[in-house]
């Protein structure tokens, strides 16, 4: 990955304790879903610089010897995205079909690079 943006600038998870404090400030349902559809809004621009990241690395058509491009950018998303969006579920920041459609915008990215690397088959 570069340096426009790495794993270590993810957010920390949100934990029960920020759970325990939102209610404790009287936080709404619609501010904690608010909050979460403006972090998925992050999380979606994060999701494509990663893209742009991976699209640096293989030129256009680079052919199946580029396939593992795709397989790390589906570990990324499996490794670091994913737990953190169910744990926005638990935390009621997202409902369960919020997140299914963010996970589908991660992987139609993955879906994006392989096309430009000219590669059929399925990255995941």
């Amino acid at each position: 990955m570069s340096l426009t943006w790495s794993r270590s600038a993810m957010p920390s998870k949100p934990s029960s304790k920020r759970t325990m404090k939102a209610q404790a400030m009287n936080l709404t349902p619609e501010v904690i879903r608010q909050h979460g559809a403006e972090e998925v809004e992050d999380l979606r621009t994060r999701i494509v610089l990663w893209k742009e990241d991976f699209l640096t690395q293989a030129p256009a058509g680079g052919g199946p010897e580029y396939f593992f491009l795709c397989k790390d950018f589906t570990a990324e998303i499996d490794e670091y995205l994913y737990p953190y969006v169910r744990r926005m579920i638990e935390t009621d920041h997202l409902t369960k079909e919020e997140a299914s459609e963010f996970m589908d915008f991660c992987y139609r990215q993955v879906l994006e690079l392989a096309e430009h690397l000219g590669i059929e088959e399925t990255p995941y």
